[in-house]
């Protein structure tokens, strides 16, 4: 068969019955990943309705809980650098939800914290939270559940194999 010059190959390639990855872990790793967009995909559209992305969500949530905090903060707790966070901060603070607030003793620390509009949105905010997050997990049982969650804080804790 001849191709014309710079066009490409198509290769026919036999449907493989099974993965095609030799370990466990790694099929493990997709279905874990696949499950983690899917459910971002639902916590976004619900998200949406109120005119919030998820981590301007996770912002609002965690100076929500924790009152306000530095920059830096906010981001390891949400492990973004601090430069991906001034952005989602920004349209925030264009919305009226957050203010920022230079500390009193170390003027290079800015605070972020929720506004009464921005607290307001955060109480509300949080029981469709929650109700998305329990219709994500509502094809285990509590028990299933319990045990899902102890295993992966011990896989966010446990060291990672060399």
């Amino acid at each position: 068969m001849h191709f014309p010059q710079g066009a490409t190959k198509v290769i026919a390639v036999a449907e493989l019955k099974r993965p095609f990855f030799t370990s466990y872990s790694t099929s493990l790793w997709v279905r874990f990943l696949r499950f983690n967009l899917r459910s971002h995909k639902k916590l976004e559209d619900d998200l949406d309705e109120l005119g919030l992305t998820p981590p301007q969500f996770y912002v609002l949530a965690t100076i929500g809980y924790a009152g306000s905090l530095p920059f830096g903060e906010i981001g390891a707790k949400m492990l973004v650098t601090v430069s991906n966070l001034t952005g989602i901060v920004d349209r925030l603070e264009d919305k009226k939800f957050v203010a920022r607030r230079r500390d009193e003793k170390d003027r290079r620390v800015v605070h972020v914290m929720l506004t009464e509009r921005g607290a307001k949105l955060y109480k509300s905010t949080i029981p469709l939270f929650e109700k998305c997050v329990g219709e994500i997990f509502s094809g285990l049982s509590k028990a299933d559940q319990k045990l899902l969650s102890a295993l992966l804080r011990r896989l966010d804790h446990e060291p990672a194999a060399k």
